[in-house]
């Protein structure tokens, strides 16, 4: 079972709350450390939790890495590890492709050839450098340990637990990946505080899904004026959402760890046409933008299915919109083919039919399969208008 804990320790000054989440996989568990400065003691953090290894990999981006990484190394050798290697991947999506992948792996070999000198690797940054590097770590010499260190507050809540690792390809969004966990998370949120706006905005997406469809407590609190406190970074707001986030997510894993029984599908609202718009856009929008878009979209769908009521549609509208998030996104006429095309190479439709993860209420979700597409198509209509 998984089991989470808050602790209060002292944090060179002010006393400071922190928690830590076990996600329970058997040989494959590990914890999720949420706290404040924990970048400095990050060495002894590591050794504290059996990785050993002498040689470190950090795989981060230019701005992360201009912003952290001379702490991380410094961190790093404090712990006794003696030789501490970068390497950088663009920060964007788009950067998350087969080339930027195949370099990563290229870097791997030609700093650790040798079999005795095995890195641990640390993959600093956001979605992208936790998917794209957790795939390497994967398949160099069949597998690698290595470490997450989330920086942006959709990787903290999301993307960094569960091992789900991969890349875009062919046009496709994370087609080309495998399940690859961690040995540990830390997430230090004062490395949140350096983010623009806007990415702290994209990440209460995922916050706001989470409340959606697998928590009516949290999306009370969300609605009851923590939403406000979670845009300012506020601390304890914060590790609090960023804490219950993971151990709902934890749980979810921890039953369907490799996405077989269809318990883990309901991570998936807001996912399936949100994936599909941010592909089809170009990018234009970030993935939290898209995926609030996406929820929109899901929602008018259960609507028009009659799975859930007026109500829960529009609290959701509501809490989106105070999040300073989109729930439409006007483009031109052909972008509705290139979503519907994008949604038909989803990875997560079966022999044809469409799968996709509706609410019921606040909290409760249903998997409906073959959705005819005209109503498919309508709630995409219904997103792609001013």
């Amino acid at each position: 079972m998984l089991a989470s804990r808050a602790v209060v320790r002292q944090m060179c000054g002010p006393v400071m709350q922190s928690s830590r989440v076990d996600v329970d996989l058997g040989s494959r568990s590990y914890p999720v450390l949420i706290g404040t400065e924990l970048l400095p003691g990050l060495g002894g953090i590591l050794r504290e939790h059996g990785l050993k290894q002498a040689n470190a990999f950090v795989v981060t981006n230019p701005q992360v890495g201009g912003l952290y990484f001379s702490a991380l190394e410094k961190a790093l050798t404090a712990g006794g590890f003696t030789r501490v290697v970068r390497h950088e991947i663009p920060a964007s999506e788009e950067g998350k492709n087969w080339d930027e992948f195949s370099g990563v792996c290229t870097a791997l070999l030609e700093n650790f050839p040798d079999t005795g000198a095995v890195p641990l690797v640390i993959l600093l940054g956001g979605g992208v450098v936790g998917d794209l590097g957790g795939f390497a770590a994967g398949v160099f010499r069949r597998g690698v340990p290595f470490v997450q260190m989330p920086t942006t507050l959709l990787a903290a809540v999301d993307s960094s637990v569960g091992g789900k690792v991969a890349v875009n390809f062919g046009g496709v969004k994370n087609i080309m990946g495998i399940f690859n966990q961690p040995r540990l998370v830390v997430c230090d949120l004062a490395l949140l505080r350096t983010l623009d706006a806007r990415e702290v905005r994209s990440g209460t997406s995922e916050i706001i899904k989470y409340g959606a469809v697998c928590s009516g407590a949290l999306f009370q609190q969300l609605e009851d004026g923590a939403l406000e406190h979670l845009l300012a970074l506020k601390p304890d707001v914060l590790t609090d959402i960023v804490a219950h986030c993971v151990r709902l997510k934890a749980r979810v894993v921890e039953q369907d760890e490799f996405d077989k029984k269809g318990i883990r599908n309901v991570l998936n609202f807001g996912h399936t046409i949100g994936h599909a718009l941010e592909l089809s856009a170009d990018y234009a929008l970030t993935h939290g933008e898209a995926i609030a878009i996406g929820m929109i979209a899901a929602t008018h769908l259960a609507r028009a299915l009659g799975q859930c009521d007026a109500g829960f549609a529009i609290r959701l509208r509501d809490l989106i919109l105070r999040a300073g998030l989109p729930v439409s996104f006007a483009a031109a006429p052909e972008l509705f083919d290139r979503v519907i095309r994008a949604m038909q190479m989803d990875k997560k439709f079966r022999e044809g039919k469409n799968v996709l993860v509706l609410p019921t209420g606040v909290g409760q979700w249903e998997q409906v399969e073959n959705v005819a597409w005209p109503l498919v198509h309508e709630a995409v209509r219904a997103v792609l208008t001013a």
